[in-house]
This record gives C-alpha cells, structure tokens and sequence, in this order.
C-alpha cells in the first residue's frame, strides 16, 4: 500500500505542536506522518488499542494541513465511521477534522499507556546481565559455554519475568 500515494488532513496548531512533541519524546529524530504510520501499524497488531481518554483540546486558529500517506487517512477514515457517534457524544465534535484531532490524541495517550507497562532498561542496566553471563560461561556447565549472550539473555529475562508472574498470581490471592 505504501505506493498508492498520499492525502492531506487539515490540524489545528495546538494540535500540531502536542503531537510534534510526543512524536519528539517517543520517535526521536522522525517526522509526525512517520509516526503515525508506525502508531497505525502498531494498533493494526494489536498491541495496543486507541481508548477514548478525558481530554480537552484547543481548537482554535486556523488548521494547518499535514502530508500523509494515503493508507494512513483511509485508517482515519474507517474509524471516523466506525467511532465518529462516541467521539461525537463524548466531546462534541462534528467534522471529520476534529475527529481526527481527538482520535490521534488518543492514540498517543493509548500508546502512552502501554509504554507505562513495559519496562525501559539502559545499556548500562545490562551490566549486571553481562556479569551473570561471564559467571555462568565460567562455571562448570558445559551446556551455558556454547550459549551466545543474546540467547542467555532472552532466557535468563524469561525465566526472571516468569517469576515476577508468579509472584504477581500469588500477591493478587
């Protein structure tokens, strides 16, 4: 689909500048029609859905258009029928323009929320991953000396995460 060519949608500037923003904070260095085909694709795999949040928008001034690839705004134009009477109900909204402002800052807040449930590690929060390695590569198992660091790393994580579960199921009883 990325060939088929490319639509315009008209944002307010309020609009335009909290979404430069996240897209700063969460795409560093990429342009927002970038993002929001990453965010599209993203809720298309269902790792995240687009809830309706309670926010109030500005908007005011004169709208300003943005470039986007053309499957991007048929994804605006399929949920805009598919939610545009909540959206309408929920925030008053009764244009297509002012669908899409509410929706995209939903997104982002729908996105914001799932990265709330992941975990954000450092190079340097590895260092204690890269002594276990180094331990377990000197030790006497000769099934851990053959492991590569990224295959020790995804079990050593799993086997840790899988515990935190527990520990979650047992706490929540």
């Amino acid at each position: 689909m990325p060939g088929e060519g490319y639509s315009t949608i008209g944002l307010k500037p309020s609009i335009l500048e909290k979404l430069h923003g996240i897209t700063d904070e969460y795409f560093p260095g990429m342009f927002l029609p970038s993002t929001l085909i990453i965010m599209m694709n993203e809720i298309k795999r269902g790792y995240y859905t687009v809830e309706p949040h309670n926010i109030k928008l500005d908007l005011s001034g004169k709208y300003n258009s943005i470039t986007i690839r053309i499957d991007v705004k048929d994804w605006l134009e399929e949920n805009y029928t598919d939610f545009f009477e909540d959206y309408s109900k929920k925030y008053r909204i009764k244009s297509f323009a002012q669908f899409i402002s509410y929706f995209l800052m939903n997104t982002f807040e729908s996105k914001v929320e799932a990265q709330n449930h992941v975990i954000k590690l450092k190079a340097s929060d590895f260092k204690w991953l890269i002594a276990e390695y180094r331990k377990r590569q000197h030790g006497k198992d000769s099934k851990n000396n053959n492991q590569t660091f990224e295959r020790f790393a995804d079990e050593f994580l799993k086997e840790l995460l899988d515990r935190v579960n527990e520990a979650k199921k047992i706490l929540n009883t």
